[in-house]
């Protein structure tokens, strides 16, 4: 394998991915909740996720989906992303509305099964079509900032989501990448579609809530207390 090949790039799409990867590990915190029998525990993790997921349903709903819809010949709306999340929502009210550790925990089983088939399936969808949004990891980079940071800061929690995320990667990393590289893929793909000004406040909160081990090697090897690369 060559060098060049070898070498990593920014992948602004990543937040989504990785946004995914945390949604997973939450789904197994609440499994091993459930399990000991802390539904108060779970409870709160629970809405942990559902903060975290509404900030990712803006960056989806409110435009990613349109633009991939429009570069994928009609592929997202073929695929029923859409009413997957409609229906999510309504497994979701039926587990919040359970009351006994029984109720809970069918009403669970019922919504991770359709949440985590629901992730799969859009990663199979998604991943190929957002290359098709623009040549380069630069103007992918654009994209992101446009169609997906924007209308995650509309949804109005996204300093508390990133927070979130970055503390749960640091924590857990995904099935295929370790906290560093989980850490740094999300990070990196967030650098690149920032502003300086957005990245200035950001790179703060990601410093604030990872290992300074983590930092550091981010630092010396990808520059992220560099500017945001998305001129103003």
């Amino acid at each position: 394998m060559s060098t060049q090949a070898q070498t990593p790039q920014p992948m602004a799409f990543a937040i989504l991915r990785n946004t995914h990867e945390v949604l997973r590990s939450s789904i197994t915190l609440m499994s091993e909740r459930l399990e000991k029998g802390a539904l108060d525990e779970f409870r709160q993790e629970f809405a942990s996720f559902r903060r975290c997921r509404n900030t990712h349903l803006a960056m989806e709903e409110d435009a990613i989906f349109e633009l991939l819809d429009k570069v994928g010949d009609g592929a997202i709306t073929a695929a029923g992303l859409s009413q997957e999340h409609v229906q999510d929502y309504a497994n979701a009210k039926l587990l919040e509305q359970a009351t006994t550790a029984d109720d809970v925990g069918r009403a669970f089983e019922v919504w991770k099964e359709f949440q985590l088939g629901h992730m799969s399936h859009e990663e199979r969808v998604m991943g190929p079509l957002t290359m098709k949004t623009a040549p380069t990891p630069a103007e992918r980079g654009r994209v992101v900032q446009e169609y997906i940071v924007l209308p995650a800061i509309d949804s109005g929690d996204f300093d508390w989501y990133l927070a979130f995320v970055i503390k749960r990667l640091t924590a857990y990393g995904t099935e295929q990448q370790p906290p560093n590289v989980a850490v740094r893929v999300f990070a990196w793909g967030l650098q690149y579609a920032s502003t300086p000004k957005q990245w200035n406040e950001w790179k703060t909160i990601v410093q604030d809530n990872t290992s300074n081990e983590i930092w550091q090697e981010m630092v010396e090897q990808f520059q992220i207390d560099a500017e945001g690369k998305i001129s103003d």
